[in-house]
């Protein structure tokens, strides 16, 4: 049983955390991404020194002992999930490109996810950003997700890819 939610800032000390949540939940269906610990703590490193990083992660702590999974392995309360992205600037507005929100499965459907979301967007709009801009699969679970959270597929953009 969850006691307690709460969202804060991504720090620097969270990238080992968060790198592992990672892993955990893309290298799984419906993604079936290769992450190793290497390469996805180099990622988050990238993208935490990118000008404009703003990310926030979600702990919760169940009120039990440091033996319960809601504890990390110094007696914290466990990072669940995060948002990482970084400020654009543009005409129209600051632009958040989120790169990642990530949730660990066992707390998925509990609204949780939710909860980050919407508390995220509500600290995004204090910093003065003006909209929020993501990719996801259209037929990936999250792409629900998004649309539930005020999301719109952009009819007008095109997303272009080429191997090199």
């Amino acid at each position: 049983m969850i006691v307690e939610m709460r969202i804060r800032l991504f720090v620097k000390e969270d990238i080992s955390a968060c790198t592992t949540l990672f892993i955990e939940v893309f290298n799984r269906e419906p993604w079936n991404d290769c992450w190793t610990g290497q390469l996805a703590t180099e990622y988050f490193e990238d993208v935490l020194h990118t000008p404009g990083f703003e990310g926030f992660v979600m702990e919760v702590d169940s009120g039990s002992d440091s033996d319960s999974d809601s504890y990390n392995q110094s007696g914290k309360p466990a990072i669940v999930g995060f948002v990482i992205g970084t400020r654009k600037k543009w005409w129209s507005g600051d632009i958040y490109y989120l790169y990642e929100m990530c949730m660990d499965e066992s707390y998925q459907g509990e609204g949780i996810g939710s909860k980050l979301m919407e508390d995220a967007k509500s600290a995004l709009v204090s910093k003065g950003f003006s909209s929020i801009v993501l990719l996801t699969e259209r037929t990936f679970p999250a792409a629900h997700f998004y649309q539930k959270h005020g999301f719109i597929e952009s009819p007008e953009t095109r997303f272009y890819f080429c191997s090199l």
